[in-house]
């Protein structure tokens, strides 16, 4: 029996272009993978062909630049033709609402978090509603959301990987002062990440270590902002802005940090905090979002509650104090993700979504 064609609606496979690009290449590996029993069509918003090319993935892709009525049209186009169709995130999944033949063609949507919560447009929930399957990378995205909305608490849960199964190489704990590693976007119109959170408890972590550095790694319209932070608390010379740094380098980020920290009030689940855990840093993480989902408060990190005053200092200061302490944080986490987060882990996740969403696993046992 042929496998079931499934489109895939996707924003960008590129690598460099954040975490739902990073989704999105892990979403399309699994489905061109033999073992997900689907045909699968990716037609993706963002991208070029050459840079999609760079990405590794093989499976039939269309591109459109950029150009929503381009994107429109082409899944509009694809919809004529019997299948599933797979949204990467809310926003994309209104198109499905004004497709022809869109009641015959079952849809699935992704949910990452802060784009279906409190600021997510109707035409997104509406089209979420009508969905056959949602599938949330969080019990918190899902959870919050059903609290927002209602009618999303049958979403299922499917916890994120990374795009490899390999550990990091072994690191020793770096020579010199503790450094602090944080990893991600600084958007002023988003502004959840907790950069500012970080600058703002940084006196209070050098009055405990005098020279703890806090190295802060990305790009955005938030920085200029930052770096005026930085600079009006007095701690400028001990907080580095290095800027992007491109996949293939971050890895040594991440060997040269004492912890990562990225005390957000917004992650839907947090890349950044498995990649830290693969490479055995502890994880500072804040009380009010996924992070409590993926970092062991007191094993294989911290959380921190952002509502009350100096308990971030306290925390990241307190980590800083006891290197030992942190170093078994550091290893707790890298079997954590070891048995959680790993690519071949989050496989086996998505396969059984896709097989729910689409029959194949049914068909395959009805005709064994």
């Amino acid at each position: 029996m042929m496998p079931p064609r499934l489109v895939f609606a996707c924003e960008s496979l590129v690598p460099g272009n954040g975490g739902i690009a990073r989704v999105d290449r892990m979403m399309a590996r699994v489905m061109q993978e033999g073992g997900a029993r689907v045909r699968p069509e990716i037609h993706v918003f963002c991208d070029r062909p050459s840079e999609v090319a760079a990405s590794g993935v093989e499976a039939p892709h269309r591109c459109y630049g950029g150009s929503r009525l381009r994107f429109s049209l082409g899944l509009w186009r694809a919809m004529l033709r019997p299948g599933c169709v797979l949204y990467d995130a809310a926003y994309y999944a209104k198109i499905h609402r004004f497709a022809p033949l869109a009641a015959r063609r079952p849809s699935m949507v992704f949910l990452h978090g802060i784009e279906i919560w409190e600021r997510a447009r109707p035409g997104s929930v509406v089209a979420c509603r009508r969905a056959k399957l949602l599938t949330a990378n969080s019990r918190y995205t899902r959870d919050r959301a059903d609290r927002c909305h209602g009618g999303f608490a049958r979403a299922r849960v499917c916890w994120l990987g990374t795009e490899t199964s390999e550990p990091a190489p072994q690191r020793a704990m770096p020579d010199g002062p503790p450094v602090v590693l944080v990893v991600g976007r600084m958007e002023t119109r988003e502004g959840y990440k907790g950069h500012r959170e970080l600058i703002e408890a940084w006196p209070g972590v050098l009055v405990r270590q005098p020279e703890a550095r806090l190295r802060i790694v990305g790009r955005g319209g938030q920085v200029p902002e930052l770096v005026r932070l930085a600079a009006a608390r007095q701690v400028a010379h001990r907080v580095e802005f290095t800027g992007f740094v491109p996949e293939g380098k971050l890895a040594e980020c991440y060997r040269t940090a004492t912890a990562f920290a990225l005390p957000s009030r917004g992650e839907g689940f947090g890349l950044v905090y498995i990649e830290a855990m693969r490479h055995g840093l502890p994880v500072v993480a804040s009380l009010h979002d996924a992070g409590g989902e993926v970092v062991e408060d007191g094993r294989t990190g911290v959380l921190a509650d952002l509502d009350r005053p100096g308990d971030l200092a306290e925390k990241i200061s307190g980590l800083l104090a006891r290197p030992d302490e942190a170093r078994r944080m550091g290893r707790a986490g890298q079997e954590r993700w070891r048995s959680h987060f790993t690519y071949e882990a989050f496989r086996g996740r998505f396969r059984g979504v896709l097989e729910e969403f689409t029959g194949a696993g049914v068909a395959d046992r009805e005709n064994a």
